[in-house]
């Protein structure tokens, strides 16, 4: 069993929403990020979903962890390597709270009721 499906199978229910659509995800405003790369890290360590746009442009690119207690942390400007391991890392380790400092700053609290078209699905 690879690394990778350790990490999936370790039962610790943590689901991941990567936000692509409108801002997040687009080289168009991130042409630096290698969006396609971030999907596979993150998918490699949780279960991930990519969703449509969940109406936090402000905040892109949005990675949403969800615990199996139904808990989530929205995070935002995950838009560099060195971010994006760190949460790969965090989720590794089955995302306990809080998230490690590196990603404290990056963590936001979602807009109440005024959510993108994507946002219901989340």
């Amino acid at each position: 069993m690879t690394e990778a499906q350790c990490a999936l199978d370790s039962g610790t229910g943590i689901r991941v929403l990567i936000c692509r659509g409108c801002c997040c995800g687009t080289e168009r405003k991130h042409p630096e990020v290698d969006h396609d790369g971030q999907i596979v890290a993150i998918s490699a360590r949780a279960r991930a979903r990519v969703v449509d746009c969940v109406g936090e442009c402000a905040h892109s690119n949005v990675v949403i962890v969800r615990s199996g207690d139904g808990s989530s942390v929205w995070l935002g400007g995950i838009n560099n390597p060195a971010i994006t391991a760190a949460l790969c890392e965090w989720l590794g380790a089955g995302a306990p709270q809080p998230p490690p400092q590196v990603l404290q700053s990056r963590v936001f609290v979602r807009r109440s009721e005024t959510v993108g078209a994507g946002a219901e699905h989340v």
